[in-house]
């Protein structure tokens, strides 16, 4: 009986600090400025397969910079972007972000979709009106929306798919150690 009483108490003291932890809160997370870039696509070089020609293009990148006051096991980004009047949407969820300064969220738009969105006119950030980005852990909001410029976004439709997280890009494999890791949604 003593050692099925030491036991109980034994695994309840391991649990104690799990139960004790305040729930991960808004005020837990402070933003930053969302930047903008156009890299161009990162060339690799390949020893087999046929050679095909190519242009290299201009991406659209959309970073936020973040601070957390404790770990936390997800947050979840959703990135706006206004080009030419219109409104596009992507999402992407972080895991186990660690507490500590110095984190960051990005978000791309590819050369083709640029080109079909653009007509053909050239890429420069003044064709991007703006960037929003909402901050949310399990759906509840986290932070107020970080924009570009402070502008309120317009109510017009949103189109998903053109906006595209890291791991969708060849930018994947480059600057690892900046970013997350991305929660893996396959099951």
């Amino acid at each position: 009986m003593k050692i099925a009483s030491f036991s109980l108490l034994a695994v309840l003291g391991l649990c104690l600090p799990v139960f004790g932890q305040a729930p991960f809160q808004p005020g837990d997370l402070k933003v930053g400025k969302v930047e903008v870039g156009t890299p161009t696509t990162p060339e690799y070089q390949t020893k087999s397969g046929d050679l095909k020609r190519y242009k290299l293009g201009k991406w659209i990148e959309m970073e936020l910079s973040y601070d957390t006051k404790k770990a936390v096991d997800e947050l979840t980004f959703k990135y706006t972007v206004q080009i030419e009047g219109k409104l596009y949407d992507g999402e992407v969820t972080y895991a186990s972000i660690a507490e500590g300064r110095d984190h960051y969220a990005v978000m791309y738009v590819s050369p083709k979709a640029i080109d079909g969105l653009l007509k053909g006119k050239p890429l420069t950030t003044a064709v991007i009106d703006n960037v929003w980005v909402d901050v949310s852990k399990s759906g509840q909001k986290m932070a107020p929306t970080v924009a570009l410029k402070d502008v309120k976004m317009p109510n017009l439709p949103h189109i998903s798919g053109i906006v595209l997280n890291k791991d969708e890009t060849p930018f994947a494999p480059l600057y690892y150690d900046r970013y997350e890791a991305l929660k893996n949604t396959r099951r």
